[in-house]
């Protein structure tokens, strides 16, 4: 995009970057300056503070004597990089020193155990594994806590009389991390991804943790990081990296031949819609499935109250499920259309428009700048009753009692 920029503009592009954290959000610095023709003159190193300078002569007009390589962005180790940097900041910014983490055997709670250790180190980790009856589980969270060296301790699902019920041993395991957190003076950290967040339903479950920090990333970018740490070292055992569930969706199986290739399925689907802010008919016209995708996407929306009071996450993509939900109770459903009522010049982003027969000259058609204005007014009703539209500054906000100095508003 920059060099794009720089030459469009005829003019150095000095791109200051921000280090650390900021809320929610997390700034990897890489600060850099471009000439106008493209080359990259000075580039600061990524996560890490840095003075950097650089001359510039406006009158040039290249090429540079000595110019700069552009590194090959690797997504999974920045990715990694940056939710590191923002697990510590934040710890910083809340005064909390240690954190707790739920070892239950799944690959989410391997990597959210690894991703804090690399961030805070192993002595502020505190680990509650799970036994949960099944031996692998157990096995990969006990091998997990040998190879990161983190202080843990064990609490047996035969241990609580749950009589069978899963999710009740799950929610007592939640309540013994809420104890462990309050014990080390630390966070607790939630192990849900992003996949988890959309699709599976948890309204009446016990939620001790407060920040998520992969609460902002799909279920097969969590594998990728798994794969990416254990380049760095083999912390987390092979049977671990299988231990991911894919969701249940009537039809699933038939969008890939394995487990992996129907969740990436699955991921794509909800990255289109909600970062691609796309349509149900774009996305099926794309991948196939259609009543998949639509099952995917009503989920999303359904689930919008499950997701209410689950913590906050550390932001990893350009929208968060929390930018793309929807009013409660929302009746409107989006669908798969066909391409004769997609090609209709009435409709403008799956709206059906109203009839514009009063609106025709005297040749019969509608001119183009009405369908347009049409078009415009459809869109912003759309985004007004969804909050979008005019977030965040409000509208129609009543004047503050005492505030109102006689003048017309």
């Amino acid at each position: 995009r920059f060099p794009g920029d720089a030459e469009a503009t005829s003019a150095w592009i000095v791109a200051s970057g921000s280090l650390g954290g900021y809320g929610t959000q997390v700034f990897t610095g890489s600060s850099f300056v471009l000439a106008p023709w493209g080359e990259l003159a000075a580039q600061a190193p990524s996560l890490e503070e840095s003075f950097l300078v650089c001359d510039i002569d406006p009158h040039s007009e290249g090429p540079l004597a000595h110019p700069l390589e552009q590194e090959v962005f690797d997504r999974p180790l920045s990715a990694w990089g940056a939710l590191s940097l923002g697990l510590s900041d934040l710890c910083e910014k809340t005064g909390n020193n240690d954190v707790a983490v739920l070892l239950d055997g799944s690959l989410d709670s391997m990597v959210v155990a690894a991703l804090a250790t690399d961030a805070l180190g192993p002595m502020r980790v505190h680990a509650l594994v799970l036994d949960d009856g099944v031996a692998q589980h157990t096995l990969s969270s006990r091998t997990l806590v040998r190879n990161l060296r983190v202080d843990a301790r064990e609490l047996t699902a035969a241990s609580i009389d749950a009589r069978g019920d899963v999710e009740l041993v799950r929610d007592i395991a939640g309540a013994h991390l809420a104890a462990l957190a309050r014990e080390v003076h630390g966070l607790a950290l939630s192990n849900a991804d992003k996949t988890e967040l959309a699709l599976e339903e948890d309204s009446c479950a016990v939620c001790a943790a407060r920040i998520m920090p992969i609460g902002d990333l799909y279920r097969s970018d969590v594998i990728e990081l798994a794969r990416l740490r254990n380049t760095i070292s083999p912390v987390i055992s092979r049977g671990a990296q299988t231990a991911y569930e894919v969701p249940e969706i009537d039809g699933l199986e038939e969008c890939g031949s394995s487990d992996e290739e129907r969740l990436v399925f699955v991921d794509h689907v909800l990255m289109g819609y909600v970062e691609g802010e796309r349509s149900v008919s774009d996305i099926v016209s794309e991948r196939g499935h259609a009543h998949v995708v639509e099952e995917i996407v009503r989920r999303v929306s359904d689930l919008e109250l499950s997701r209410s009071g689950r913590g906050i996450c550390l932001i990893a993509s350009s929208r968060t499920l929390f930018d793309a939900r929807n009013p409660l109770g929302l009746v409107w459903r989006d669908r798969t259309r066909g391409e004769d009522e997609r090609s209709d010049p009435k409709e403008r982003g799956n709206v059906v428009l109203p009839d514009l027969a009063g609106l025709a000259g005297a040749t019969g058609e509608v001119p183009d700048h009405h369908i347009r204005d049409v078009r415009e007014m459809i869109d912003f009703l759309r985004d007004f009753s969804q909050g979008g539209g005019l977030y965040p500054e409000g509208f129609g906000e009543a004047p503050v009692s005492g505030d109102d100095d006689g003048d017309d508003k």
